[in-house]
């Protein structure tokens, strides 16, 4: 992930969250205020009670102020109830908003720069829903409860806010001695992702992993990274320790420093024993939170580390928002579209390309171009296909160029299917053709004749609804390739691009299905772009693509 962020960038990223749920968050601090003022009857009621006792006692006033002390503390706890219902509400509400932001992002991601690793970031949100809850919870109560505890000390006595400052200035020293911390969580993050990752390559070719004597490379490599994470984590277990053993340190000094200071009071008169038992009430609290929160600091690290991840899985690349729906575009009446390029052409960096692809397909014709390697056959699809914009020329889908339309119009008219990865979904075959737009049954049918499925499903015994699992693996490639030429053309798309492998199917399912594909049957534009040159025997027109068309 690169350098870890300032600590300005880190409090941007609070303060961004922050202010997302900042009502509720509001909702949570006032209960813990209400939580902090009422627990002030424990110290009071334990300084009347001594006091009291200092002198006479009778049952009916001990009953009277256990009776009190009681109702409040019932009533203390309602206000943590609602604290701890907040808290939940907070923790879904960080889930959802998460998921439904990764979920409006996710189409927009630029191909060259997202990975599936980067998604496995939204595991974080985890960490975020818990750690700040206890990050907020804990630390709003510990400062609210220990402001009001050092406000209530310097009411005894003046010489209490001494205390308080020496007691501040102790947690600041505290948390300057987490300093490292927080770099080596994000460094254990990766280490961790790194790692879980290389487990999941070596899942998804398993096979592969299978057929090869290959255990050495598998343990080596998950023990490198294995190692990497434990030198993280020591490194930040020392930040740790040094923030504890300080902590540790410090309370040692307050608590003879309260006793001290307040035995030296009680014995000048200007402290009752009621008092100086109630202060070290408040004080113990208050130290005892304190060393609480100080054992938890690294849920502090993995607030900020998940949002650091998060933020990062945000900030990949992508396509730019439209700002308008394109321009209308004309009607095809059923007939395929017409479909231009004029001097499309693509260069190497720092190079001038002096080929140009120039051709012009007419509603319903289904023209080949032939392309000499893999990757000009990829570029070129996705250009035709709106989904890349070459170096020069314009792509047309009836006169219009394609850059003046929106991405909604240009899904609407162009069906693809990307030969380089055959992979489906989790879900029935019916749900990864139809992919949740509104579809008309005839067009359903329409699909899967000229995908030839028609007679493939009558193979599943629950048809459509058959599941597809692990991307489609217990499935042959040609049946894969056909459910995802029944997407593409299910949509009644007036332009179809095929995108590569077609030559690779069986003789006995390519010579049906291409010869479906060319008849009238298939009303649509069609290009087939492709590395085998035999396929340009089946359309009506062609286009060769020079070798050095990318210079």
């Amino acid at each position: 992930m690169g350098q870890a962020p300032t600590f300005r960038e880190t409090l941007d990223r609070l303060g961004r969250f922050v202010k997302q749920e900042r009502s509720l968050l509001f909702f949570i601090f006032v209960y813990a205020i209400a939580v902090g003022l009422f627990s002030l009857i424990i110290p009071f009621s334990v300084q009347e009670l001594v006091n009291t006792f200092a002198f006479a006692v009778t049952p009916v006033m001990v009953v009277t102020l256990v009776g009190i002390m009681a109702g409040i503390l019932l009533f203390v706890g309602f206000f943590r109830v609602l604290q701890f219902y907040a808290t939940d509400i907070l923790e879904r509400r960080i889930f959802v908003r998460v998921s439904l932001a990764l979920a409006e992002l996710l189409p927009r991601f630029k191909e060259k720069t997202f990975s599936s690793n980067s998604i496995n970031r939204f595991f974080e949100t985890v960490f975020l829903q818990r750690a700040f809850s206890n990050l907020f919870v804990d630390l709003t109560n510990v400062l609210v409860g220990g402001a009001i505890g050092m406000i209530l000390l310097v009411f005894y006595h003046p010489y209490f806010l001494v205390f308080d400052i020496v007691l501040i200035i102790s947690v600041v020293i505290i948390a300057f001695l987490g300093k490292g911390g927080f770099q080596n969580t994000i460094k254990m993050s990766e280490a961790k992702y790194e790692a879980f990752h290389w487990l999941q390559e070596v899942a998804n070719n398993l096979i592969h992993f299978k057929a090869t004597n290959c255990a050495n490379l598998i343990f080596q490599k998950t023990d490198s990274l294995a190692t990497s994470y434990v030198l993280a984590r020591k490194r930040r277990f020392k930040a740790l320790i040094r923030q504890y053993i300080g902590s540790l340190f410090f309370q040692v000094i307050m608590h003879v420093g309260l006793l001290g200071t307040a035995g030296w009071l009680l014995s000048q008169g200007q402290l009752t024993l009621g008092q100086l038992v109630a202060a070290e009430v408040i004080v113990a609290s208050l130290l005892l939170n304190l060393d609480s929160v100080v054992k938890r600091t690294y849920v502090v690290f993995y607030f900020f580390t998940a949002l650091v991840e998060l933020d990062h899985l945000y900030k990949l690349p992508t396509d730019e928002l439209e700002t308008g729906s394109g321009l209308p575009f004309p009607s095809t009446n059923g007939s395929g579209l017409h479909l231009s390029c004029s001097h499309l052409s693509w260069t190497k960096k720092g190079g001038v390309s002096q080929r140009e692809i120039n051709f012009e397909a007419q509603p319903g014709e289904k023209w080949a171009l032939v392309c000499p390697t893999e990757s000009i056959r990829m570029r070129i699809s996705l250009a035709l296909a709106g989904l890349d914009q070459p170096a020069n020329g314009v792509v047309r889908y009836n006169g219009i160029d394609i850059k003046s339309l929106s991405t909604e119009q240009v899904n609407e008219q162009r069906g693809i299917l990307f030969g380089r990865d055959l992979s489906l979904f989790e879900g029935s075959i019916a749900e990864n053709i139809i992919m949740g737009r509104n579809i008309a049954t005839e067009d359903l049918i329409k699909a899967l004749r000229l995908s030839l499925l028609d007679g493939e499903l009558a193979n599943f015994s629950d048809g459509l609804e058959t599941m597809i699992v692990q991307g489609g693996k217990h499935f042959s490639p040609s049946q894969r390739y056909r459910i995802l030429l029944a997407r593409a053309i299910v949509g009644n798309p007036s332009l179809l691009i095929l995108d590569g492998v077609i030559h690779k199917l069986p003789i006995q399912i390519r010579e049906p299905l291409v010869r479906k594909l060319i008849s009238d049957d298939c009303t649509s534009t069609l290009i087939i772009v492709s590395t085998d040159p035999q396929i340009e025997n089946y359309t009506d027109k062609f286009v060769e693509i020079p070798d050095d068309f990318i210079e």
